[in-house]
């Protein structure tokens, strides 16, 4: 018997503007299928009511599963009232269809399991909103470092002559605030930079991040120009431009880059050129703020690359040994890419199921077959270890 469940329509206009068209579609990853089952109470011998309480069981304990893909089960369970009031209450709005693949009804109880099609994209959406995707990555702290040069000016700003943010930087700092982002004080690094360049390179800003403890550094550059006079009046046209890109400190990756282009028209050359840069940082901003969190929810919701470095290793059949424990006794890890191997250190690269923190979790009280990791480091993406034999 099956029954498709038809969305109303403030649902489905909801999953129109939350889901685009392009990536819709099941197996493109923005929709999962899962079997539930549910239970409902029959009262008075009324079998329909019963199985409609069973359906809607079901339903909520398949968006449960969902749920559970993207945030650990700590998180669930220290915010299970926040999500039974603004997730699990409305698990209907999640469902694009179901079909029942079992019902009965025993005991004054109606029994069903239903195969539903979860729309992700929605519950991604409503978990950032509810800072729990945030919780989900550790709180990371970002670092805004922005070379900016206004109409007038005959070189850049540079962020270490002083604390203030420069116009680019409040405007990031506004829009990433609003999500639930968290920012590091750089005061520390005033004084201690002697370059005077707007070049830094992406180890050198995750050198500056690590200062400060830092997890992301947002590095870039803003210019803005006079353009023309507008006919006819006293008024000018300036036009900004925003460069910038995010540098993850443990790895010194990049994982998000964009650009963007403002336009104003004031009668003062610093005000224009100000207002310029409101809009061309905004546009970034956004951009650098929808692909970081892209990027986390890919992360949360599949496996992870975490860099590993063990220390303490005598030969590579040390090596071999702790590849093989790792591969066969400690929960998560699937592939494991050997980097480097020089002077008893390994540095390689663990595909795993799960973050940095709950791998370290499980490192530090596995007891392997001669030998353990004391570990000594851990960031949102690395960890640092002896061995002990």
């Amino acid at each position: 018997m099956k029954r498709w469940f038809v969305l109303p329509v403030a649902g489905l206009f909801l999953i129109l503007f939350m889901v685009p068209p392009a990536v819709s579609a099941a197996g493109e990853g923005n929709v999962t299928t899962i079997d539930a089952e549910g239970v409902g109470a029959v009262t008075n011998n009324n079998k329909a009511l019963g199985r409609d309480s069973a359906i809607r069981d079901a339903l909520r304990k398949a968006v449960e599963q969902a749920v559970g893909t993207f945030i650990s089960s700590d998180t669930v369970v220290k915010n299970y009232e926040v999500l039974s009031d603004r997730i699990y209450s409305r698990s209907q709005g999640y469902v694009q269809n179901y079909s029942i693949l079992y019902e009965d009804l025993r005991d004054d109880l109606y029994h069903v399991k239903v195969r539903a099609v979860i729309s992700l994209g929605g519950i991604k959406d409503d978990l950032q909103a509810l800072g729990l995707l945030m919780a989900r990555m550790n709180m990371p702290r970002i670092m805004v470092l922005i070379a900016e040069q206004n109409v007038g000016q005959s070189h850049p700003s540079y962020y270490w002559q002083g604390a203030d943010l420069s116009v680019t930087e409040g405007v990031i700092h506004e829009k990433f605030l609003k999500d639930g982002f968290t920012f590091v004080d750089r005061t520390p690094l005033a004084g201690k930079l002697k370059v005077v360049r707007d070049n830094i390179s992406d180890s050198e800003a995750a050198g500056m991040g690590r200062q400060v403890d830092a997890e992301l550094v947002i590095l870039g550059k803003a210019f803005a120009k006079y353009a023309s006079n507008i006919a006819g009046t006293a008024m000018k046209s300036f036009q900004a431009n925003v460069t910038a890109k995010v540098v993850r400190v443990d790895t010194g990756m990049v994982i998000a880059s964009a650009s963007g282009h403002g336009a104003a028209v004031h009668i003062d050359d610093i005000t224009g050129g100000t207002n310029a840069f409101q809009k061309a940082a905004e546009s970034v901003a956004d951009s650098l703020k929808s692909q970081i969190i892209a990027k986390w929810q890919s992360e949360v919701g599949s496996t992870t690359l975490v860099s590993l470095t063990v220390r303490g290793l005598k030969s590579y059949s040390d090596f071999i040994r702790l590849k093989d424990a790792l591969k066969t006794e400690a929960r998560g890890v699937q592939e494991i890419f050997l980097r480097k191997m020089e002077g008893g250190t390994a540095k390689m690269d663990l595909q795993i199921e799960g973050s940095a923190l709950s791998l370290a979790d499980e490192l530090a009280m596995a007891k392997f077959q001669g030998f353990s990791l004391d570990i000594t480091n851990v960031s949102q993406n690395s960890l640092e270890a002896n061995m002990v034999k």
